[in-house]
C-alpha cells in the first residue's frame, strides 16, 4: 500500500521541488562553494600516504614522539604559555603523543592536512576545476616533516610535527571570518581584535593571517574598483605593532624573534635553510594566496573541470614531495635499533642489523658486477680509482651508531666475541647536510647500559637544557636514579611520567621497584648493568664522541673489582682498536676472569693473526676451522693481489667477511663522530 501511494505521487512534483532547492542554493551561493565531499583521487592519495607513514616510517614517527612531551597537568600548560604561540605548542604536543601509535598519529595528521586543503579552497575562493592547487600548503607541510632526517635530533621545540599544521589552520580563520562581516569598519575592528588575541596564542601564524586578510582586501578592492584602503592599512599596521606591544608582556624571548616566534627552531645554523625554508614558504604563500587565487577565478567558469591542469598539478606535487622525502636505509635501521635498545630487547636489535645487511646483499652483487664492467674498460689507474669511489656509496656499510648498538646488544647476549666480527662493519657517514654527533642520538643509551651512569645523566641534563624535557629524557633520568638507588630523585621523574598518556604504566612498574634493592638486582635491565659498574663512577668530558670515550674507558687501568662482563667488553673494544698490545693485555684479564670450554672464534682468529704478525705464535688451543680459515685467507691473498682496499673489499668480504682477518685488513681509518 505504501509503495502504491508513492507510485501515485505525481512525478512533476518531485521535479518542481528539486528546482526550488537548486534555486534556493544558488541564491545562498551554496552551489558555487567548493565541494564538501572528497574526490576519489584525494582519498586514494591520503590512504597511500597513511600506509607509508604508519608502516614504513613508523620508527621515525615514534622517535618524533620520543623526543616530545605532553603531560596532563596545569604546570606543563602554564610553562608553555610563557612565550607567544603557547596554546599552539600545547595542542601540537598533545597530538604528537599519539605518534606513539604510528597508525593513529599519522591518521590524525593526514586528517588535519585534508582539513587544511578544504579550508584553503574555501578561504581563497579556489574554483573546483583547480582544486588541486588547494593541496599545495598540505604538500609543503608534508615536506617540512618528512625531509627532516637526522635534523629531528636538533629540533628545539617538541611540537614541530603538528604545530605548523595547526598554525596554518589558524591562518585561515580570520580570512574566513572577515568574509561574513559586511561593514568595513567592523572588519578593521575584528582584525585588530583577532591579532591581539591570537598572537599570544599562535605567534607568527596570527600575523600571517592578519596580513592575508589585508592582501585579500587589496584583491577585492582591485576587482570592485573601490578606492578605500582601510583594511589593508589596518592589517599591515597591526601586523607590525602587535608583536612590539606583546613583547613588553613577556620575558622569555628576544625582540628579534617577535616576528618568527612559533616557528620550529634548531640548534645548528648549518641546518637553518634546510629545515626552516618550508615554513617560510608556507607563510609567504598564505599571505599572497588571495592574489594568486584571483588569477585562477573567472566570471565564466567552464562546465567541465580542467582535467589536464589537475593532473599536472597533482603530478608536480607528488614528485616534489617524493624528491624531498628523506630516504636512507641506515637511518631507518638506526631508529629501529634505538627503539629495541630502549626496550632492552637485545636480540631484536641484532636481528634488525642482520636483516638490514642481508637485504642489501643482492644490490651489492649488482653494484660489484657493474663496477667490474666499468673497471675493465678503464685506461688508467686514476680512472679506476675514480670509478671505485663513485660506486662506493652503492655498497652496504653500517654507520658507527649501528655498530655500537649491535656490539652492545651482543655483549648483553654474551655473543659479542663470537659474532661481532662475523657481521658487516664500517663507518658510513650520515646522509645529512652536516654530521649529527653520535652523542645526540645514542649517548644516554650507551652510557646507561655500559654502567657509566653519571655520563648518562650528564647527557640527559644537556638535552634538557638545550631542547627541553622529553619522554626519552625523563625515562633515562628515572633509570639513572633507580640504578644508583636515588629513589627520591627517581620518584620525581616517575611522577612526571605518570602524568602522561602512554608512559604512565611504565612509570608505575618502575615505582614498584624503587626502594627494593634486592628486587632491582634481579630485574632487567638493572641486573645486566650492575656488572659494568665495577669502577669508581666519575664525571668526565667525552668531547661529544661516545665511541672514543668508551674505548678509552675500557682500555684504562683495570678496576680492582672488575667483573667477567667488564672484561668481555674490554676485550671487544681492544679488538676494535686493532692494537696488538692492548689485545694481549685484555686477553689475559679475560682468560683469568671468564670460564669457557673454548675461546670465542673471533678471539682465536685475532690471537692467531697477531701471533703470526709478531712471528711468535701464542700457545693457545686453536680450533682446526680457525687454522684452516687463516691458511685459506693467506692463499687467497697470494692468488688475488690487492690494488686498493676499496676495490678488493667486496670479493674478499664474500670469502672472509665473517672473520677477524677481514676486519683487521679492510676495516681501517674509521671516523667516529
Amino acid at each position: 500500500m505504501v509503495f502504491s501511494a508513492f507510485s501515485n505521487f505525481p512525478k512533476r512534483d518531485f521535479s518542481y521541488l528539486w528546482k526550488k532547492i537548486r534555486a534556493h542554493a544558488h541564491a545562498r551561493n551554496i552551489m558555487s562553494r567548493p565541494k564538501k565531499e572528497l574526490t576519489g583521487a584525494c582519498l586514494i592519495f591520503a590512504a597511500l600516504l597513511w600506509a607509508v607513514l604508519a608502516f614504513h616510517e613508523e620508527c621515525f614517527l615514534r622517535k618524533v614522539e620520543d623526543l616530545s612531551l605532553f603531560m596532563f597537568n596545569g604546570g606543563f600548560i602554564l610553562d608553555s604559555l610563557q612565550i607567544p604561540g603557547g596554546i599552539l605548542s600545547v595542542a601540537g604536543s598533545f597530538l604528537t603523543q599519539f605518534l606513539h601509535l604510528p597508525w593513529l598519529g599519522s591518521l590524525i595528521w593526514i586528517l588535519s592536512l585534508l582539513a587544511s586543503a578544504r579550508l584553503t579552497a574555501k578561504a581563497f575562493d579556489i574554483p573546483s576545476r583547480y582544486s588541486a592547487f588547494s593541496f599545495i600548503p598540505a604538500a609543503i607541510l608534508v615536506i617540512s616533516n618528512m625531509s627532516l632526517g637526522y635534523g629531528v635530533f636538533i629540533m628545539r621545540v617538541t611540537d614541530h610535527f603538528f604545530g605548523p599544521t595547526l598554525g596554518y589552520l589558524t591562518v585561515l580563520i580570520p580570512v574566513l571570518a572577515v568574509r561574513n562581516i559586511s561593514r568595513r569598519g567592523l572588519k578593521a575592528a575584528f582584525i585588530v581584535f583577532w591579532a591581539c588575541i591570537a598572537y599570544p596564542l599562535t605567534g607568527i601564524y596570527a600575523i600571517a593571517g592578519t596580513l592575508s586578510v589585508g592582501v585579500s582586501a587589496i584583491r577585492k578592492r582591485t576587482e570592485s574598483g573601490s578606492r578605500t584602503v582601510i583594511l589593508p592599512v589596518v592589517s599591515a599596521v597591526t601586523a607590525f605593532l602587535i608583536p612590539l606591544v606583546c613583547y613588553n608582556f613577556y620575558t622569555s624571548f628576544r625582540l628579534a624573534d617577535a616576528w618568527t616566534i612559533g616557528l620550529p627552531s634548531i640548534s645548528d645554523t648549518a641546518w637553518s635553510a634546510q629545515i626552516g625554508a618550508p615554513y617560510y614558504i608556507l607563510l609567504a604563500l598564505a599571505v599572497i594566496a588571495p592574489l594568486l587565487s584571483g588569477l585562477l577565478s573567472g566570471n565564466n567558469e567552464p562546465k567541465t573541470p580542467a582535467i589536464a591542469v589537475q593532473i599536472i598539478t597533482t603530478a608536480v606535487l607528488t614528485i616534489t614531495v617524493s624528491a624531498f622525502w628523506f630516504r636512507d636505509s641506515n637511518f631507518r635501521t638506526e631508529l629501529a635499533m634505538s627503539e629495541a635498545i630502549d626496550s632492552y630487547d637485545w636480540q631484536k636489535a641484532v636481528d634488525i642489523f642482520s636483516k638490514a645487511a642481508d637485504s642489501r646483499s643482492r644490490s651489492d652483487a649488482k653494484a660489484y658486477d657493474a663496477r667490474t664492467s666499468k673497471i675493465s674498460q678503464a685506461r688508467s689507474n686514476d680512472e679506476i680509482m675514480d670509478i671505485t669511489d663513485r660506486f662506493e656509496s652503492r655498497f652496504f656499510e653500517p654507520t658507527r651508531t649501528m655498530v655500537m648498538y649491535r656490539d652492545l646488544a651482543l655483549l648483553k647476549l654474551d655473543k659479542a666475541l663470537d659474532q661481532a666480527f662475523s657481521m658487516k662493519d664500517g663507518g658510513r657517514a650520515q646522509k645529512s647536510r652536516t654530521q649529527i654527533p653520535m652523542a645526540f642520538q645514542s649517548a644516554r643509551q650507551l652510557y646507561l647500559n655500559y654502567g657509566l651512569e653519571n655520563m648518562c645523566y650528564r647527557w640527559c641534563m644537556e638535552d634538557m637544557v638545550e631542547y627541553g624535557w622529553s619522554f626519552s629524557t625523563l625515562r633515562y633520568m628515572a633509570e639513572y636514579a633507580i640504578v644508583t638507588h636515588e629513589y627520591e630523585l627517581a620518584g620525581k621523574y616517575l611522577d612526571k611520567l605518570s602524568s602522561t598518556l602512554f608512559y604512565r604504566k611504565w612509570a608505575q612498574s618502575r615505582k614498584e621497584l624503587t626502594g627494593n634493592t634486592s628486587l632491582i638486582n634481579i630485574t632487567e635491565p638493572y641486573r645486566s648493568i650492575a656488572p659494568y659498574m665495577c669502577f669508581e663512577n666519575r664525571m668526565s668530558n667525552d668531547m661529544v664522541k661516545p665511541e672514543v670515550f668508551l674505548i678509552n674507558h675500557f682500555l684504562a687501568a683495570q678496576p680492582v673489582m672488575a667483573t667477567p662482563e667488564y672484561d668481555r667488553a674490554a676485550l671487544l673494544f681492544a679488538m676494535r682498536t686493532q692494537d696488538i698490545n692492548s689485545f694481549w693485555e685484555r686477553l689475559m684479564y679475560y682468560v683469568n676472569s671468564n670460564k669457557f670450554d673454548r675461546l670465542p672464534r673471533a678471539v682465536q682468529e685475532a690471537a692467531l693473526l697477531y701471533s703470526s704478525l709478531e712471528k711468535d705464535v701464542m700457545e693457545l688451543q686453536y680450533d682446526k676451522t680457525v687454522r684452516d680459515s687463516y691458511d685459506a685467507f693467506n692463499r687467497y691473498v697470494n692468488s688475488h693481489p690487492i690494488r686498493s682496499l676499496k676495490e678488493a673489499s667486496y670479493p674478499y668480504c664474500k670469502q672472509f667477511g665473517k672473520t677477524f682477518f677481514y676486519f683487521y685488513y679492510f676495516i681501517r681509518n674509521l671516523q667516529t663522530y
